[in-house]
């Protein structure tokens, strides 16, 4: 009898201890902030933790370990002067297996376990560049810093006319095709990446890798330019030879009023018989051309006459002409020749 008492009085005190330990993690994991970790392109990695929520005035110190003994962080990150996180070299990623952390302070402790591979955030995509396969189909390329079989990426593209972007996973390869485009059109294209469930359960994308452009070789925004062309150029044409027609006859107007008809042989008799030998007339020059083709200048006419000799005048020299005589008491009268009677 006394011996079950005794062992109901172990039970009851096991009972009691219990519930005690289990307040004592959760009031442990209620003081101890989260931390999380993240795996950059299995280069390096970051595990942070939100050092306002732990507890105050005390630097929390982090240990990590896979299978072996623990170890402390070797390069702390600061939030002022209180640590918020550690960084971790390439040789410290170990991402197929268990990484454990453990937060501790004076007298108290935290642990976590996470798997890396669902943490991997890799490198935005670069050299990123579209060309054209045939007159209505794109490829776009592009590389990435870390094995492709890990990898999958998701596409996005718009035209200048769309208002959201369309989206194309694709996994593995590194370029994506794009059929049916208009030329006309300026399409942009960006990419970004994960890690698939080939590698890891990542749900954290890379950013965005730089944009490239393709199309808009003629703006959409002027379609009446052709049609301006088609009918500007041949009304041009035609005011042209319009006008070259009215000054062809203009011309040929004033060759015929300036330029008398030549006569011919068969004509002669028309000149004779119906304008009396009135060339002007009968060669269609106006009379206004014929009167302006008349000379306006007159010429003197000269009236020579033959003088007695006076007597008692002599004579200089032999067959003097008393036209050439001169006397400035005499004004000799108009000269004019005479034809001398047979």
């Amino acid at each position: 009898m006394l011996l079950l008492l005794a062992l109901l009085g172990v039970a009851m005190n096991l009972v009691s201890l219990t519930p005690q330990r289990s307040q004592d993690t959760m009031a442990a994991s209620a003081t101890f902030p989260n931390v999380q970790c993240w795996v950059f392109n299995v280069e390096f990695m970051n595990c942070t933790w939100d050092s306002s929520s732990g507890p105050q005035s005390t630097n929390l110190t982090l240990y990590y370990w896979y299978r072996d003994p623990p170890k402390e962080c070797s390069q702390y990150l600061f939030a002022g002067a209180i640590t918020s996180g550690c960084w971790f070299g390439r040789e410290d990623i170990d991402i197929y297996n268990n990484f454990n952390v453990e937060l501790r302070a004076p007298g108290r402790h935290f642990k976590q376990e996470m798997k890396l591979q669902d943490l991997v955030i890799p490198w935005a995509p670069d050299n990123l560049t579209v060309y054209s396969v045939n007159d209505s189909q794109l490829e776009l390329k592009w590389a990435s810093s870390y094995k492709a079989t890990c990898l999958q990426h998701l596409v996005q593209y718009k035209s200048d006319i769309d208002s959201s972007w369309t989206e194309q996973y694709v996994h593995q390869r590194q370029q994506f095709g794009l059929p049916s485009v208009d030329e006309h059109k300026l399409y942009t294209f960006r990419v970004r990446s994960r890690f698939r469930p080939y590698c890891g359960n990542a749900q954290q994308w890379s950013q965005w890798s730089p944009v490239v452009q393709w199309g808009g070789r003629r703006p959409r925004e002027r379609p009446s330019l052709p049609v301006l062309e088609t009918v500007l150029v041949p009304l041009g044409l035609l005011t042209g030879f319009i006008f070259l027609i009215t000054m062809l006859t203009r011309l040929e107007r004033v060759w015929v009023v300036l330029m008398p008809r030549i006569p011919s042989l068969n004509s002669l008799d028309d000149l004779v018989t119906t304008h009396q030998g009135n060339f002007s007339t009968w060669s269609g020059v106006s009379k206004g051309l014929a009167e302006s083709l008349q000379p306006d200048y007159s010429e003197r006419l000269c009236h020579v006459s033959e003088l007695p000799q006076k007597a008692g005048a002599q004579s200089e020299g032999s067959g003097g002409s008393p036209c050439s005589q001169h006397n400035p008491y005499w004004a000799p009268p108009p000269c004019y020749s005479l034809d001398p009677e047979p």
